[in-house]
């Protein structure tokens, strides 16, 4: 009796080992083919690399970087070889860092342009590595009445997660104060406009408003969003077109303890980042109409404007990166980290 038992166990875990494996065989296989590939691009790029401090070179940093970046997708090819990935999303671990690597280091080439000189200016904020400090003021925070607008351009890619933060002056988690203009969504479909009601609770910092956001990448368009406690309305506008509406109450809750504003990383949160391209930044103290809004996008400011709070053009080469004035003469701007100027052609 014993020992038909113990040929029992043995026939049920053959039976189970190869139930495993039928299972096993089913699931479909990792994909390693974008492994290689990336290894010979980076490879390309070390062995043409020129180092340098002049024009037309790259820093000796940035070659650096891509050398450890190559190292570790030569570990990420090992680990494939011998069959140690489990999960796909192991494998996109590597691929997704190598193509980091190797943006990272294409924006590292120095390309001085002459003070003044129209460009576009491109942020790399993925990872925290750039945004736009554009100090601290208690005019950024909010109030009743507010418009920021201002101009965007993406390129495919431009999150890597489910949040991307655009401009703000938010603070989080808690105690929820200040505004948000961001980037929602598994696939980064929505643009949303928050703001902070001064509450632990996250589902309270309301309203939110949201629209699906431009796909159109490589192409500029138009934000305006509005809060206006008058009407009690919050508005979101690309382009000039209304796109989405939010009933709002008085109790949105301006920054003013902290009251930093930046583009690309979220000031507290550096994990809510993005990259992207930004020009004629604006924001104004009082909630702009339709019909204004659309002669905004079209039109230049002066800077003596009413309501008029701060405005950056950044169409141009400023002299001095860490110093950048708004057109009001009230605030400076500094760009920090990975960022380009692209001279317009």
């Amino acid at each position: 009796m014993k020992i038909n038992l113990v040929f029992l166990f043995i026939f049920f875990c053959i039976a189970i080992a190869s139930c495993n494996k039928e299972k096993l065989t089913k699931v479909a296989a990792l994909k390693y083919d974008a492994l290689m590939p990336l290894k010979t691009d980076i490879q390309s790029r070390l062995d043409t690399a020129v180092i340098g401090i002049t024009d037309g070179t790259y820093p000796q940093a940035s070659y650096d970087a891509l050398e450890v970046a190559l190292s570790e997708l030569k570990l990420g090819i090992s680990k494939a070889n011998a069959g140690v990935f489990i999960l796909q999303f192991e494998i996109d671990n590597y691929v997704l860092a190598a193509q980091k690597a190797i943006k990272l280091y294409d924006d590292s080439r120095l390309l001085s342009l002459p003070t003044n000189t129209p460009a576009e200016l491109f942020v790399n904020g993925i990872d925290s590595k750039g945004y736009i400090d554009f100090g601290s003021s208690s005019d950024y925070g909010g109030g009743p009445h507010f418009t920021v607008e201002t101009w965007a351009k993406n390129d495919e890619g431009f999150i890597e997660f489910t949040f991307g933060s655009f401009l703000s002056t938010f603070i989080s988690p808690v105690p929820y104060k200040g505004w948000s203009l961001h980037y929602w969504g598994v696939d980064n479909s929505l643009l949303r406009f928050t703001f902070g009601t001064d509450n632990a609770n996250p589902d309270l910092t309301l309203p939110v408003i949201y629209t699906t956001a431009p796909t159109t990448y490589g192409e500029w368009f138009h934000i305006a969003a509005v809060f206006d406690v008058t009407t009690k309305k919050s508005l979101l506008y690309i382009n000039g077109e209304l796109k989405a509406s939010a009933d709002v109450t008085d109790n949105m809750v301006p920054n003013t303890g902290d009251p930093r504003m930046w583009a690309f990383v979220e000031p507290l949160d550096h994990s809510r980042c993005m990259s992207g391209y930004i020009k004629k930044f604006r924001l104004w103290s009082s909630s702009k109409s339709q019909t204004e809004i659309k002669s905004l996008m079209n039109s230049d400011v002066t800077g003596s404007e009413s309501g008029l709070i701060c405005a950056w053009d950044f169409t141009s080469t400023p002299p001095d990166y860490e110093a950048i004035a708004d057109k009001t003469g009230n605030h400076t701007a500094k760009l920090v980290g990975a960022f380009k100027w692209k001279a317009i052609k």
